[in-house]
């Protein structure tokens, strides 16, 4: 099932680049958020049973609502007259996953052109694969990874997110 998978990908990665590498980066984006989410309640949901027990007779450390899913985040709430151990975790956030997810696709195509620029300009050729791989590693970490954060932090600040 691995070869036939591997096999699709170099395939339509031979094909369509670009278009190939923007979908894998908005699937892992949204694998990666969808961790997150999912991270951040059952360690809340644990939190909140260490504070009080006898939540609502809710016992299962996995338990999530599909009642929360439909609701905007309203965690971190200002609401300081609800005790932390009665506020519920956050709902999962699908406009948040959806933005984790368009990142990835449309930053892609720069991703792609950068990491092509950096494969010619520095060959993993025999004798000089270990100085010419940490060459790459340098310069993506002193140039694109500072232009990327700057440019992901313009895009959450203009969607209104605070960080």
């Amino acid at each position: 099932m691995v070869t036939i998978l591997v096999r699709k990908f170099n395939g339509y990665y031979a094909n369509r680049p670009i278009l190939t590498t923007m979908i894998v980066n908005a699937v892992l984006g949204g694998i990666a958020d969808t961790v997150a989410q999912t991270l951040t309640a059952l360690r809340m949901r644990q939190r909140q049973k260490q504070l009080n027990p006898d939540m609502d007779g809710k016992d299962d450390f996995f338990a999530i609502e599909i009642g929360e899913l439909d609701k905007k985040v309203p965690w971190p709430e200002d609401d300081f007259m609800v005790p932390a151990s009665k506020r519920g975790p956050p709902p999962f956030d699908f406009e948040r996953l959806t933005r984790f997810m368009a990142y990835g696709f449309l930053w892609a195509p720069a991703q792609h052109k950068w990491f092509s620029f950096l494969a010619t300009t520095f060959p993993l050729t025999v004798g000089k694969a270990t100085p010419n791989a940490l060459k790459r590693v340098a310069m993506d970490q002193l140039i694109l990874a500072p232009i990327g954060m700057i440019h992901f932090g313009n895009i959450w600040i203009g969607l209104g997110i605070e960080g």
